[in-house]
């Protein structure tokens, strides 16, 4: 196994019971008064903290390299960051901002997501097609598994028996069975850049966004084959749900706009126009009135994901009004965003990277 990089003093497990964080289940929360805005630097390395109600930054965490994306534990007292750059996760306490533990992950490690049950975490390695398998409390290595090329993200079906790896290297999906740790099927054509992820309808649908040919693709999960491909905007990626799971909100990237899709029929809803530039990655807020969209900075090099911004920070949309009523600069090369309530609260809806 794998050595872990501790901070000096640290001694005992931080974590206890882990569930699925991002990436294809239950993401915003139950509504509460104060919350938190998590957003990933790349240019920085660092994430920053910014108060949810003020949109000011409160805080700052130095993480590894290229900090990608970011996920809470469901009691929001961690948060794991995985790091392109230096290819591991750092998992920060929320209470103290500090880095508890380093875990060495797989190459250019793009995104972590935990099994329903919280008893493991997944990472996807685009740099070397692979999926890393750790145990959640102990932080061992359990298993790397070859899937397709360049993977970008996990997610599981509600009941956890299977686990769907978007590669965005060859446009498929990898089936994994979660108790054999195999892949048990490819699902081809869910379109090139395959990476953001959803289960809609209760599980019995997942949504693929699939920027590098324009579209979202509806996957039937209990057949594993694609049923619907929509074609909107120019570079969809990130893909989050509302609370009541009826709508996916995608960001796409070279259009600078949101595309609204009814997850039941996957007909376009509505276009939010001129959200930003370079559209990425979006969250809600836990009482959904709110949705938090990154916009990119300058490119990186070594980014899986590479995107050239001129508006680096997060724009502010209003849900009722489908409106952007606020863009807060950040400078650097914002990339992931997620959402944490303070004083804890139970997950509702859904959002994948």
């Amino acid at each position: 196994m794998r050595a872990l990089t501790r901070n000096r003093g640290w001694v005992a497990m931080v974590l206890g019971v882990l569930l699925l964080a991002v990436g294809g289940g239950a993401v915003a929360w139950a509504a509460g008064s104060a919350y938190e805005v998590w957003v990933t630097n790349q240019g920085s390395h660092k994430v920053q903290i910014l108060d949810g109600n003020t949109l000011e930054v409160v805080a700052e965490v130095a993480a590894g390299t290229k900090p990608h994306n970011v996920t809470f534990t469901p009691d929001g007292k961690f948060a794991w960051v995985a790091n392109v750059g230096s290819s591991n996760v750092s998992v920060i306490d929320t209470a103290t901002r500090q880095v508890v533990v380093t875990v060495p992950a797989g190459k250019t490690c793009h995104a972590v997501t935990f099994s329903p049950d919280g008893k493991r975490a997944y990472t996807a390695n685009p740099g070397d097609g692979t999926v890393s398998v750790f145990d959640a409390r102990t932080y061992d290595l359990v298993k790397t598994i070859p899937v397709g090329k360049a993977p970008a993200l996990v997610t599981f079906t509600p009941d956890g028996k299977k686990a769907y790896v978007s590669n965005g290297g060859d446009a498929t999906l990898s089936v994994i069975n979660t108790a054999s740790l195999e892949v048990i099927k490819t699902i081809p054509n869910v379109g090139k850049g395959a990476m953001g992820m959803v289960h809609g309808a209760h599980g019995k649908r997942l949504i693929v966004t699939g920027g590098g040919e324009n579209r979202v693709s509806i996957v039937d999960a209990e057949r594993d084959a694609l049923v619907k491909e929509l074609v909107h905007g120019k570079d969809a990626h990130g893909v989050a749900l509302t609370a009541d799971g009826r709508q996916a909100w995608v960001p796409n990237r070279l259009s600078g706009d949101v595309s609204i899709i009814d997850v039941a029929t996957g007909e376009l809803v509505a276009t939010i126009a001129s959200v930003g530039d370079k559209t990425d990655i979006i969250a809600f807020s836990p009482d959904g009135a709110r949705v938090f969209v990154t916009t990119r900075g300058e490119a990186q090099t070594g980014d899986p994901m590479v995107l050239s911004g001129k508006e680096p920070g997060l724009s502010v949309i209003d849900v009722a009004s489908r409106t952007v009523i606020k863009k807060v600069r950040l400078g650097g090369d914002p990339h992931g965003v997620a959402v944490r309530p303070v004083g804890g609260g139970s997950r509702t809806g859904a959002s994948g990277y």
